[in-house]
């Protein structure tokens, strides 16, 4: 899953890997990156994951939506600014 804002700075790499099971949902993606995160970030800050989306390379995805198989995902942080 490719990482942007804030997620950059929790790792030098813009990139991470997670292993979910078949027909896994958004919600299992972000659980998988919060337990992640929790282990391997020490700047981790879960109440961004909260308020972070996930996106396909064509769709933003609902936590009730199933991962796409073959498909790279990212977690897009929420912004702020004019």
């Amino acid at each position: 899953m490719k990482l942007f804002g804030a997620f950059r700075d929790c790792q030098p790499e813009p990139q991470v890997v997670l292993a979910l099971a078949e027909g896994a949902l958004v919600a299992d993606l972000r659980a998988a990156l919060e337990a992640h995160g929790r282990a391997h970030w020490p700047n981790f800050n879960p109440a961004l994951l909260a308020r972070s989306a996930f996106a396909s390379d064509t769709s933003v995805l609902r936590d009730a939506q199933p991962v796409p198989a073959g498909v790279g995902m990212a977690i897009l942080p929420p912004v702020s600014g004019g």
